[in-house]
């Protein structure tokens, strides 16, 4: 559902005249009794924590209750320290972004690509798993960035494209790990001490470490949570350990990789992280705005552009950074959000350890803070309906992504790119629901006093927009 969550994070103008904490934290609660949400949000507005709470549990058990020191797997905001760490280097003349790679790392044949390419994913580089290393590692031993190194340059795997010229997210998986070993080579320190040295403790980030996936699996690490993901087909959460739809040697040869993943923290932590990114005390300013730089356009529907480590944004409102992770590959099972709205100063952490109906809360949240409407999360009932009333509803509806829905069976079917076609089931005579129990997906016809359409809204997870008839 990657395209109808890009689509509604959108920022919203705020207001100061309600009771926020009490809106937010009523959604919230129902978002925990009806779609068992668990996890940590933390929201600030003008450097002040306006509301923070924990939901939920540690683990699968469900024995040990969530804190705000419990630490979550923070996926792909993980490249948000990588960009800052290149950052810091490229301050300190140790680099510059316009090196080609192969002044590091000689041995790889893509003598076009440059650090300021791999910080925007435009490189080209093949993914080192699906294109390189599957059914070549084995699983024998765990492979390092190190590795991914000399399997890239043994490869010797054609570039995608031109480097600087395209974006695409399936294309990115060797860029940041080869920055994580970019860092250790220029420093001569490891990725984990670098961090731990140079970000996590001038900034006081104390409960913020470099962890692997596979220290994570171990379960050695005090208050870490594990994270839980949920079979739609099954209807039932497992804990991702579990999920075995990737090829038998995947841990072997993507769990212990650094870079693009691998910092696991808490959303007290990335409070402070985001305040140092927005006031300037680790970067100076030409280089925090470098990592702030729209570079290339990564979603052309809602027109967010990569920066370095960033997914930047603008809209009427002004504007917007984000980082966020959908649960996927690794880290499946947590959904982890970073938002900053820069006009209104106000910055939304999310940090979800269950998968289930959480990928848009953040997005949610933003709605009750910037006065949209949202419909809170409840249970649904079909009922039976004349289908003739069906055909009216069926057409071509923008989004803004492009959607179709269509008659089949008797009942409504919804079409979005990329995605299996749903079933839509009738709630009331103009309301319909996914029968996908992952997420809460609506349809809501209004209708006129003569019983035509005059409004049509979507409604992903309590975010409602009005759907606009194309046909």
């Amino acid at each position: 559902m990657k395209k109808i969550l890009i689509a509604l994070l959108l920022p919203f103008a705020l207001q100061a005249q309600k009771n926020y904490t009490a809106l937010l934290d009523s959604y919230m609660q129902s978002a925990v009794s009806i779609n068992q949400f668990s996890g940590s949000v933390l929201i600030a507005k003008h450097d002040s924590i306006i509301y923070q709470k924990t939901f939920g549990t540690l683990d699968y058990a469900n024995t040990k209750p969530l804190d705000t020191n419990s630490m979550f797997e923070l996926g792909i905001i993980t490249e948000e320290f990588t960009a800052a760490a290149i950052l810091l280097l490229k301050d300190e003349g140790k680099l510059k972004l316009s090196d080609p790679i192969i002044k590091y790392f000689p041995e790889l044949p893509y003598d076009n690509v440059t650090i300021q390419h791999l910080l925007t994913h435009t490189s080209g580089l093949p993914d080192y798993y699906e294109e390189v290393m599957k059914d070549k590692w084995g699983t024998q031993k765990y492979a390092t960035n190190a590795d991914i190194i000399k399997s890239l340059a043994a490869s010797k795997v054609p570039l995608a494209w031109q480097p600087g010229m395209q974006y695409d997210e399936y294309h990115y998986y060797a860029e940041y790990p080869l920055l994580a070993a970019l860092i250790e080579k220029v420093s001569g320190l490891s990725y984990a001490d670098f961090m731990q040295q140079k970000i996590f403790m001038p900034l006081h980030l104390e409960h913020t470490k470099v962890l692997t996936g596979m220290q994570i699996a171990e379960n050695k690490i005090s208050n870490h949570t594990e994270s839980i993901y949920f079979d739609e087909s099954k209807q039932q959460f497992f804990p991702a350990d579990s999920f075995t739809a990737f090829g038998s040697d995947y841990d072997h040869i993507a769990k212990n990789i650094l870079g693009g993943r691998g910092i696991s923290s808490t959303a007290s932590d990335l409070f402070l992280w985001d305040e140092a990114l927005q006031h300037h005390t680790l970067l100076p300013v030409k280089s925090q705005q470098e990592m702030f730089t729209p570079y290339i356009l990564k979603d052309t529907a809602s027109k967010i552009f990569m920066g370095y480590g960033t997914l930047v944004g603008k809209n009427e409102f002004g504007n917007y950074v984000q980082q966020r992770d959908g649960g996927n590959n690794e880290t499946l099972g947590y959904i982890t959000t970073l938002i900053h709205y820069a006009q209104d100063d106000v910055t939304i952490i999310l940090l979800a350890n269950k998968a289930k109906s959480s990928s848009s809360i953040a997005g949610t949240l933003a709605y009750i803070l910037f006065d949209k409407e949202i419909v809170p999360p409840y249970i649904h009932k079909p009922v039976s309906m004349d289908t003739s009333l069906l055909d009216k509803y069926v057409g071509e509806y923008a989004l803004p992504f492009i959607t179709k829905v269509y008659k089949k069976d008797g009942t409504l079917w919804m079409t979005i790119h990329g995605e299996p076609d749903l079933k839509l089931l009738p709630e009331s005579n103009t309301k319909f629901f996914s029968s996908n129990k992952e997420y809460d997906l609506q349809l809501q016809f209004d209708t006129d006093d003569k019983g035509n359409v005059a409004k049509t809204y979507f409604i992903f997870n309590g975010l409602k927009k009005e759907a606009t008839l194309r046909n």
